[in-house]
């Protein structure tokens, strides 16, 4: 059997900064932290829609990966001030957590938190979160005006005193001068090969993603495919009456089952008017299924 993960550090995370890329995905489940952790991923992202979610989230994702980083974001409220920063992010960390990331917290947010000492990431480049600014979903950068921009803002979080910046869709040159001139990590999210690491989410890797698939994106499998080829295969055996076999079901001796019968032998069964299945396109109503 082999031996558990080592589980990386905050400071063994810094250490590989110009010594090899940091490989980060997502997981917002037991199963695919799971996985992550048996493939070697060194850090997972992970979070839910609220504190109650993000929570569950995080707790599912560190059973599957006890010996895996994960950074999670601060919800929403967070912003308000850095109190409710502060309150959260406490919460998160017992949760499991290990980073605190943030996408569209200022700097001044993260101060805080770097003072009660949280390891924070930033986000730059193009934030979802501010989507409507940007007109839409968009590389961020491609102008000398945005691209110095992009490095105020790494600035800015590096003397807030984050130790590493998630950059999104930010021309590859840009992104590897900035990694040059920081301390901290940088991430990449389409951002090239320059940045200390990639970032890419679990969904598009296994092919479980029935949406969009972002350019930066890379594929090795196929799970929402199989997944329905597999199901398919089940409604068939079920209508067909392949499944359940005679190893699936359960058995009763014979004198137990005449006793049985013979207990309910005033109940007659029910007379069930005889209707040929139907393949229907539309959703099965109740009535439908009675």
């Amino acid at each position: 059997m082999a031996s558990p993960k080592k589980k990386l550090t905050v400071a063994d995370l810094l250490k590989l900064k110009g010594k090899r890329q940091i490989v980060l995905t997502t997981a917002f489940d037991e199963w695919t932290a799971r996985a992550a952790e048996e493939a070697g991923v060194d850090m997972i992202v992970a979070w839910g829609n609220d504190l109650a979610s993000s929570k569950f989230v995080i707790e599912n994702v560190r059973r599957g990966a006890p010996n895996t980083l994960i950074g999670s974001g601060l919800p929403h409220p967070a912003y308000a001030s850095i109190e409710d920063a502060l309150k959260l992010a406490g919460e998160i960390r017992a949760a499991g957590t290990d980073i605190i990331y943030c996408s569209g917290l200022v700097p001044d947010k993260f101060a805080g938190l770097a003072r009660q000492n949280y390891p924070c990431c930033g986000h730059v480049g193009y934030l979802p979160v501010n989507n409507t600014w940007y007109g839409g979903p968009r590389a961020v950068g491609k102008t000398a005006e945005e691209a110095k921009k992009v490095y105020d803002d790494v600035m800015a979080l590096e003397a807030a005193g984050c130790i590493a910046i998630e950059m999104e869709v930010v021309p590859e040159k840009v992104a590897a001068e900035i990694a040059k001139r920081t301390k901290m990590l940088i991430f990449s999210m389409g951002s090239g090969p320059g940045c200390d690491g990639q970032f890419i989410f679990a969904e598009d890797i296994v092919g479980s993603n029935t949406g969009h698939f972002p350019r930066h994106s890379v594929t090795y499998a196929n799970l929402y495919k199989d997944a329905v080829a597999a199901l398919t295969k089940y409604r068939e055996a079920v209508h067909s009456g392949a499944y359940p076999e005679t190893k699936h079901n359960i058995k009763i001796k014979d004198e137990e089952f005449a006793k049985f019968m013979e207990s309910i032998k005033d109940k007659l069964p029910i007379e069930l008017p005889s209707r040929p299945f139907k393949p229907r396109a539309k959703k099965l109503t109740v009535a439908d299924l009675l």
